[in-house]
């Protein structure tokens, strides 16, 4: 006949290994989890990153280009003005109609080189746009291999955590010894509910751990 003692023991022993395990699993997968939760976060980023760009170039317009072109050209014209006077330099002591004449010269080769400056916008735009456009591509490129590597280390620290997580090792050294003792006396063929009688019946190692 068997000893319902040990039997209890054994069982015991092997239900309180089996719920912390479970429970070790348990912290585990939520380690994972917020692993995952995180990389789609970044994902999500760099979605949004990617989606900015693709903006920005179905924005991309030459005449925006030309315009910061003309206005720098027109700066430099304006910090040089002084040599553009002297291209055409007055008489002192000459006649009125002689000055007028030199001014609409002077405004002659202002116009002039604010034409060129024009025209020369328009050749360096398209140059400019095509450069901008370039470097945007690029630093997306960085922008994404950064998100990528982002959520390669999320993912290499959300699975270092879970195989961190282990079992209270004072669970499993109890359930051990209870299965020892319960092995023991079955090997033995002794039956413990004659030899300790209520007292380990009183413990509750018969009931849920």
């Amino acid at each position: 006949m068997c000893d319902p003692v040990s039997l209890g023991l054994l069982a015991s022993a092997l239900t309180a290994k089996t719920i912390n395990t479970r429970q070790t699993a348990r912290r585990q997968d939520r380690e994972l989890a917020a692993g995952i939760r995180k990389q789609g976060e970044i994902g999500r980023e760099s979605a949004g990153r990617v989606q900015e760009e693709i903006s920005s170039l179905a924005a991309s317009d030459p005449e925006a280009e030309k315009a910061e072109a003309i206005q720098g050209f027109m700066n430099t014209l304006r910090a040089n003005q002084d040599l553009t006077q002297e291209a055409v330099p007055g008489v002192p002591g000459a006649s009125e109609r002689f000055a007028e004449d030199v001014s609409g010269a002077q405004a002659g080769v202002g116009a002039r080189a604010g034409g060129r400056a024009s025209l020369l916008s328009k050749i360096d735009a398209p140059s400019r746009q095509r450069t901008r456009e370039a470097v945007g591509r690029g630093q997306l490129a960085a922008d994404v291999r950064g998100f990528a590597d982002r959520s390669e280390m999320e993912d290499f620290m959300a699975r270092l955590r879970a195989s961190e997580q282990r079992n209270n090792p004072l669970i499993d050294i109890g359930a051990d010894i209870i299965s020892g003792v319960a092995t023991g006396g079955i090997a033995s063929g002794k039956n413990l509910t004659t030899l300790f009688g209520d007292k380990i019946a009183n413990l509750g190692f018969l009931g849920a751990p």
